[in-house]
């Protein structure tokens, strides 16, 4: 990526996956101080309203279908570009990359997923159900079925967790280098699976740090 370009001049598209809740201000508040090196767009789905309790219905294959319309309209040539989501939008920018993959395009240099389990220890809301105080829209309502593409990313993989995240348990998270080639690292914040509302900026942040040394600098 970036043939032609000097090391100065690389440019990175990073774009963030939908969450059911309000995820688009942390978002916004972030993007605003990104350099200039950087461009962010949120994705934009018109299957509004979505959770992982939809990962088995066709309003999912729909989002899926709009989100990786959306990424490939926003492309451009030689630029990379990374993915960020949180939860259900973590899954969503996870198979979205083996779409792009299966439709012949470049993968994203990276994904940046937040408060999601590894495809295959996702639990459904049945096997989770004793949590207290959790939320059943952030669990599947039955067994996840994974991409049937199961060959691995190119993408290198960072994944954040609260420490008392009850959906996506830290001793587990490593388990997503299973799904690529490349390195995958394992970031724990304070609080529980909501703590993108309070602490979503600083984690933002550190994916920022990651990006510009990794791909701009």
């Amino acid at each position: 990526m970036g043939i032609g370009r000097k090391s100065g001049d690389r440019r990175v598209i990073l774009f963030g996956f939908p969450h059911c809740g309000d995820f688009s201000e942390s978002y916004q508040a972030w993007s605003d101080g990104l350099p200039a090196s950087m461009r962010f767009h949120g994705v934009e789905l018109l299957q509004t309203g979505m959770s992982m309790r939809e990962v088995h219905s066709d309003r999912w294959e729909q989002g899926l279908q709009e989100a990786c319309s959306f990424v490939q309209r926003h492309l451009v040539p030689n630029e990379e570009y990374v993915f960020i989501g949180h939860c259900w939008g973590s899954l969503l920018a996870f198979e979205a990359s083996h779409r792009m993959r299966g439709a012949g395009l470049a993968e994203p240099s990276h994904l940046f997923l937040s408060g999601c389990s590894a495809p295959h220890t996702l639990r459904s809301r049945s096997e989770a159900g004793g949590l207290q105080g959790s939320d059943s829209g952030c669990q599947p309502m039955g067994e996840y079925r994974p991409p049937v593409d199961l060959q691995q990313l190119r993408s290198r993989i960072s994944v954040f967790t609260g420490n008392k995240d009850e959906h996506a348990m830290i001793d587990q998270l490593a388990e997503w280098s299973r799904y690529t080639s490349k390195i995958c690292d394992v970031h724990v914040c304070e609080g529980n699976h909501a703590f993108w509302q309070a602490h979503a900026i600083k984690w933002l942040q550190v994916a920022q740090t990651i990006v510009e040394r990794e791909y701009v600098i």
